[in-house]
């Protein structure tokens, strides 16, 4: 069995530990892919581009999709396991834990993102003590899920990825879901938190507050709620499972309503 990872170059570093964890933990050495033919960030910005200039569809594909099809080919891959959900997305809502013609298993396809804290929170109350490291023993955690970002104002959620935001970055010791409110918010409270639920690309992730889904944090700036490998392939068998859920609007009278009302258009490529 392989284990395939992605480094798009452009994650937060506490998910590279955490890969790092896992790997350790699990006695397992990962297939790492990056985008062909390049190393760095650097390298990635001199042969395709800053990534915020990039078509967000072209990012995708040179740092997600083809990396990972050339691990899929490498590995010559027969069953894929992931770690989709369906209540993650919109897109996900008829997704299978079996899906025999593309013989893709996604075991946690029925999850839920309690379900998900309740699993790793029984598993760090089996193995909680710390070991010779000083890190709790369980399924590894990525530390960004320790931040609290108070902040006086809320702060659009296109605006967090930005640099010197008016907030507070508080480490809580502890991931923010093993926390009281009055942990995160501090004393004297702060009228608006923000905490990192789920962690994608940086300029595209940003931490959203306790209540929402971890998946309003994802994507930000961009009109999508999918990852391209998740969505875009390029050969048949698609990597990735899950029946997109045809939201196309057919009824005349409503489509006429729709474009009437509109006051911003966008041009899509042929790869969206």
């Amino acid at each position: 069995m392989n284990l395939v990872a992605i480094d798009t170059l452009h994650l937060f570093p506490t998910t590279l530990e955490c890969a790092k964890l896992v790997e350790e933990k699990y006695a397992k050495k990962a297939m790492w892919k990056m985008p062909k033919g390049i190393t760095t960030k650097d390298e990635f910005i001199a042969k395709y581009g800053d990534c915020e200039e990039l078509d967000s569809a072209d990012f995708d594909f040179v740092s997600k999709v083809e990396p990972f099809q050339r691990a899929l080919e490498e590995c010559e891959k027969d069953i894929l396991i992931t770690g989709r959900r369906m209540d993650q997305a919109a897109q996900r809502i008829k997704l299978d834990v079996w899906e025999e013609q593309k013989r893709t298993l996604n075991p946690m396809a029925n999850f839920s993102w309690q379900d998900i804290i309740d699993y790793v929170d029984k598993e760090f109350s089996l193995w909680g003590c710390p070991d010779r490291d000083g890190r709790a023993e369980g399924v590894p955690v990525n530390a960004g899920h320790n931040w609290a970002f108070r902040c006086d104002a809320p702060i659009e959620a296109t605006s967090r990825h930005l640099p010197d935001l008016p907030w507070t970055k508080v480490d809580l010791g502890k991931p923010f879901w093993r926390c009281t409110d009055a942990e995160i918010k501090g004393s004297p409270a702060a009228p608006i938190t923000y905490v990192f639920k789920s962690f994608g690309d940086m300029h595209t992730t940003v931490p959203v507050e306790p209540h929402e889904s971890e998946r309003a944090g994802r994507f930000v700036r961009q009109a999508k709620t999918e990852c391209g490998i998740h969505t875009r392939t390029t050969f048949a068998g698609a990597p990735h499972g899950g029946s997109l859920v045809d939201l196309m609007v057919k009824d005349a009278a409503t489509i006429q309503s729709l474009t009437a009302s509109t006051v911003k258009a966008i041009e899509l490529n042929e790869r969206q």
